[in-house]
């Protein structure tokens, strides 16, 4: 009987040094995909060296006037909420081992007196049918972990995408802020030549009142859009995970570009269906909820059998050894409802699947339609509008020269031409950050890819 235990406890240890993959291994996995997707190297965050060293690098990169790759760069390092969608992968890879593991053997003691005869008993039962069940166990837990995978690297990518938006809005921000503050200089100007000539006698009531209406406006504007800048910013702190004095970075000052990468959307709807990493994900689970229906149709009957071994001496000498099975009756659950829920949780994720399928084709024709719609309105800006009005503006100023028009109409049109240059840098911003929603959609591949 002491033999029988001990072969017993060698097949328990045996099966729980069956390897499996680290959370290191899953998560450098992981960061291959994200990488191949153009995202930079990711940083797992586990022990307060580790967090040193990132805060060694992100005030590194802040040093330097932020561009929009280390703005990426700092947020797959420093932001928070990233560094816990990665906890994900550790449980997923716990449950994994888990899965791996044999239930533990019950080991009882009895004591026994009667009719003068005293009695001990020694008895461990095991669910030995776990040496069948772990292999199928184990199986979920990888399609588990790999769906898991999946889905924070899905995570990753939606984070790069509202890394890069966040620093466009604040670029753009800034840079509104410095060109409005051409526009209130122009409506001060105004303002102080008005103030001299009502002074003088030379302007009526009425237009001066009208001029100090045109600056007061002008400088709501200001107000609304420095609130804007700070807003954006703000925002922009929050995506890297900065504080205190990490917030004093500055932007970088180089111009926005208009830059146009425009396949056709059949070709981008064939790249996101198959690099989006949810939609992985979700081929994952519905693998697993397969598997899982598989497994519980097969156990429905037999996942509480045990061996018993049991040994028990009486006062006079004498030792009965025993061996036995317990194994349940079916006569109420036979596992039908555990069976018939599998099935359900497998159909639900078929049609999950399906759906998901059918939404992302949608996005991506959605975000391919409002980028290009973005970059035709911005390039109107850029190729006619703000030309159109800096024209406008030389032509005032020969005018002006002349004598032929007054300093009002010139500043008017300088004020124009300002204000239209604002228009231009959001039409840009507005559409490189539909670009960002665009290049998500498409699974984080290049649209250029795509040609």
């Amino acid at each position: 009987m002491k033999k029988k235990i001990l072969v017993s406890f060698a097949v328990i240890l045996v099966l729980s040094g069956c390897s499996t993959l680290s959370q290191k291994e899953v998560f450098d996995s992981m960061n291959q995909i994200t990488q191949s997707r153009g995202t930079g190297e990711l940083t797992w965050i586990k022990t307060p060296k580790e967090a040193d060293e990132a805060q060694t690098r992100v005030n590194t990169l802040l040093k330097e006037p932020l561009s929009e790759e280390n703005t990426v760069r700092i947020t797959l390092i420093n932001n928070r909420a990233l560094q816990q969608t990665y906890e994900q992968i550790g449980i997923a890879q716990s449950d994994l081992v888990q899965a791996g593991l044999m239930s533990n053997p019950l080991l009882g003691y009895s004591v026994g007196r009667g009719g003068g005869v005293s009695t001990s008993g020694v008895t461990l039962e095991l669910s030995f049918l776990d040496l069948l069940w772990i292999p199928l166990r184990k199986e979920l837990g990888g399609l588990a972990l790999e769906e898991t995978k999946f889905r924070v690297g899905d995570e990753v990518l939606r984070s790069v995408r509202d890394a890069r938006k966040c620093y466009i809005d604040a670029r753009v921000a800034q840079e509104a802020v410095h060109l409005n503050g051409e526009v209130l200089k122009s409506y001060e100007v105004s303002l102080q030549l008005a103030i001299r000539q009502y002074t003088a006698g030379n302007l009526s009531k009425r237009d001066y009142f009208k001029i100090q209406n045109d600056y007061a406006h002008a400088r709501l504007e200001s107000i609304r859009l420095h609130r804007d800048d700070a807003t954006a910013r703000e925002a922009l702190n929050k995506m890297m995970g900065v504080y205190a004095e990490q917030t004093s970075y500055t932007l970088s000052h180089e111009p926005l570009r208009l830059s146009s990468t425009f396949p056709k959307s059949d070709a981008l709807e064939q790249m996101a269906i198959a690099n989006r990493l949810d939609i992985a994900a979700a081929m994952k689970s519905v693998e697993y909820a397969a598997k899982e229906a598989g497994y519980t149709k097969n156990t429905r009957l037999l996942s509480e059998v045990t061996l018993e071994g049991g040994s028990e001496k009486s006062s006079d000498a004498a030792r009965f050894n025993t061996i036995g099975l317990k194994i349940p009756i079916p006569l109420f659950d036979m596992g039908q409802g555990r069976l018939s829920r599998t099935q359900a949780y497998y159909n639900q994720s078929v049609q999950r699947l399906y759906e998901m399928a059918v939404n992302v084709r949608s996005q991506t024709r959605e975000a391919y339609a409002a980028s290009r719609y973005a970059y035709d309105s911005a390039d109107e800006y850029h190729t006619n509008i703000v030309k159109i009005n800096q024209n406008i503006m030389e032509e005032t100023q020969r005018y002006y020269n002349g004598m032929l028009d007054g300093i009002y109409e010139l500043l008017t049109d300088q004020r124009r031409y300002s204000e239209v240059k604002i228009q231009e840098v959001m039409a840009i911003g507005e559409y490189q950050k539909l670009q960002a929603d665009l290049m998500y959609t498409i699974g984080g591949k290049n649209i250029k890819e795509a040609q």
